[in-house]
């Protein structure tokens, strides 16, 4: 399969999407004797080769790291956000060059690593692909120097505000490094946040600062958007399932109302609970103040300090929890319908089922048993009632989406669709949702949609945590078209190579500028894009 001054071939043993680039395009050259000289960000679009660009580079200063670190040799370091990436770049680098290229992240146990094992792993690889926050640990506890990196690249180098790993590991060890490594960092988006286009000098300006670098973007502007992704944007648009739906049905709204008296009911609790806490700790303050050096006083203070330690180890930690779970579910079915409430209120009984604390066991128990009978009872006989009537069912956004991605993802030419949202739960119930109605096309003698969902390796909504081993199993089931409608949380949008997707939708208002670049560039194939 060939591409327009690429050649591209199927490499089984990487992915079959991979765009493999055999001459580089001339503002991918450019750039890259640009970063032999000096530190730079390249800000390219998605699809564009970025991380060509890095590959190219590193084979130019390869000569530094082909001697052994005891023998004076240096390593090359490629710094990723998520665990899927350190897999998928890793891959990228090994298949282009003739280098050794190791991959660590924090399930593959790097934390437990002795120094001497990290030795080794350095004197065995010549390129290493780290999640960041695995390698700033690394040079956190002197277990490697950046004065042994002779280029250190940045994928995703938008995210290096604060805290971040990125951030840290310049502002703790590149500065204070005598002899620093090359800088490259790879963007898509100059901003990771929200920002006016009035503030995008000033945004740019400060990622110069932080990585010590330049930002470019190449003098020939018109060729990198040529091979950059090309989209089609549409707006759909719905009507409020709370404004349609609920406030002219009584029998779902009433579900929606018993939520929120058992949510106020919660809400009340934890606020005379905070209101306590807040007392004793004004006390116990004003005590400290009015014990003297003599210990006049002191017996007062040591009174309060029993009682705030046994408030704290009374406090009902997992109530916050219930909270949370509440509020997830109230916002599920007003975005999905009743019968995502009900799915919701599902999870929702397996989430409680691992609460056992006892204190506050009768708010507890009481919201148990209230959510217990509605999803046992009341939900499920709603749906049951209302099975044929999608109006009642679905929320508008829901039907709409479900409609778009029926027409255009077809099984027969191996489209394949991303749904972006914004929290774990909508990702979970959303995906069986779209699993039920497209049950349905079985019916119209219609080829059936393969859905999974993806979410971070931490999410837990009841079932069992997705490990980062799940989310690659689902990723590369994606890819080979084994799935080919994928709902997903913010974990995909992270420039994961999927290059046959042709249809993106954003469930929710992207939160920020870069997030709404990273779902457009998700939009990978070079025809029907949208």
């Amino acid at each position: 399969m060939t591409a327009s001054r690429n050649t591209t071939v199927n490499i089984d043993r990487i992915h079959s999407e991979l765009d493999v680039v055999t001459i580089p395009r001339s503002y991918q050259t450019e750039l890259m004797e640009q970063a032999k000289h000096e530190n730079l960000v390249i800000c390219l679009s998605t699809g564009s080769g970025k991380t060509y660009i890095a590959v190219m580079l590193i084979k130019e200063m390869a000569h530094a790291i082909r001697a052994s670190i005891r023998d004076g040799g240096k390593r090359t370091v490629f710094l990723v956000k998520t665990v899927a990436l350190v897999q998928q770049q890793s891959d990228y680098i090994r298949f282009h060059t003739d280098l050794s290229v190791g991959k660590y992240y924090g399930e593959l146990g790097v934390d437990l690593w002795q120094k001497e094992r990290w030795v080794d792993e350095f004197e065995q690889h010549q390129v290493l692909v780290f999640s960041a926050q695995v390698f700033l640990n690394l040079v956190d506890h002197n277990y490697f120097t950046l004065y042994k990196v002779n280029l250190l690249i940045f994928d995703k180098c938008q995210h290096s505000t604060g805290e971040s790993c990125y951030a840290g590991l310049m502002n703790r060890h590149y500065n204070a490094c005598h002899d620093p490594p090359r800088i490259l960092g790879l963007t898509a988006s100059i901003s990771g946040g929200k920002i006016t286009p009035g503030q995008l000098n000033k945004v740019a300006k400060q990622i110069e600062n932080i990585y010590k670098a330049r930002v470019a973007s190449g003098s020939n502007r018109e060729e990198s958007n040529r091979h950059g992704t090309s989209i089609q944007i549409e707006h759909i648009y719905y009507l409020s399932y709370k404004d349609e739906i609920c406030s002219n049905n009584g029998s779902i709204m009433i579900d929606f109302d018993t939520i929120e008296s058992i949510l106020a009911d919660l809400e009340s609790y934890l606020s005379k609970q905070k209101a306590e806490r807040e007392k004793i700790e004004h006390d116990l303050a004003e005590s400290i103040l009015m014990t003297d050096y003599l210990g006049l006083n002191l017996t007062e203070y040591n009174a309060l300090s029993v009682d705030y330690t046994i408030f704290l180890q009374s406090e009902y930690v997992n109530l916050p929890r219930l909270r949370y779970y509440l509020k997830n579910l109230i916002h599920t079915g007003y975005e999905l319908g009743i019968y995502g409430l009900f799915l919701a209120a599902e999870a929702f009984q397996k989430a409680l089922d691992l609460i056992t604390d006892s204190d506050a066991k009768e708010l507890y128990d009481n919201s148990s048993q209230r959510i217990d009978c509605l999803a046992d009872d009341i939900l499920r006989n709603l749906v049951d009632i209302n099975l044929n009537n999608d109006q009642n069912l679905f929320s508008s956004k829901v039907l709409h989406l479900f409609q778009r991605i029926k027409k255009d993802v077809d099984d027969d030419n191996l489209g394949r669709c991303i749904v972006f949202v914004e929290r774990i739960y909508t990702a979970a119930i959303l995906s069986k949702i779209l699993a039920f109605l497209s049950e349905k096309m079985l019916l119209e003698n219609k080829n059936c949609l393969k859905i999974k969902y993806l979410t971070g390796s931490r999410a837990n909504i009841g079932d069992a945590m997705m490990s980062a081993k799940y989310q690659r199993q689902v990723i590369k089931k994606f890819r080979k078209g084994e799935i080919n409608v994928l709902v997903a949380t913010a974990i995909a949008e992270e420039g994961l190579d999927i290059t046959k997707c042709n249809l993106v939708f954003r469930f929710n208002k992207p939160p920020n500028f870069s997030s709404y670049m990273q779902s457009k560039g998700s939009a990978r194939a070079k025809q029907n894009a949208a």
